[in-house]
């Protein structure tokens, strides 16, 4: 099924997309572009293009190994207090969403 044809009818409310957030950010008033402007149909095909980063994509690379090796010398540290007798072993589970669930 082409992508044209699951979004032929498809509404977007563009309104957070329109807006001028470097203004927002800098304590300017708000503007929203308007959507027929340079830059307001700059805005919209940005967000629509594949490229533009949303929350269903992953974490980057470099953070997910960063969280897994946090996570494994956690780990790890538990177990050795356990074996030396001075702690009950409690483990951090793994799961394979943990570390892009904590990037957003």
């Amino acid at each position: 099924m082409s992508r044209t044809y699951r979004r032929k009818n498809q509404q977007h409310e563009y309104a957070w997309v329109l807006k001028d957030w470097k203004a927002f950010y800098s304590g300017e008033p708000t503007i929203r572009h308007s959507p027929k402007s340079v830059a307001g149909r700059k805005a919209i095909a940005i967000f629509h293009s594949d490229t533009q980063v949303t929350m269903g994509g992953s974490a980057p690379r470099w953070y997910r190994n960063a969280f897994e090796h946090r996570r494994r010398t956690r780990n790890n540290r538990v177990m050795r207090l356990w074996l030396m007798g001075l702690a009950d072993p409690i483990f951090e589970a793994r799961h394979r969403h943990d570390a892009n669930w904590s990037w957003w």
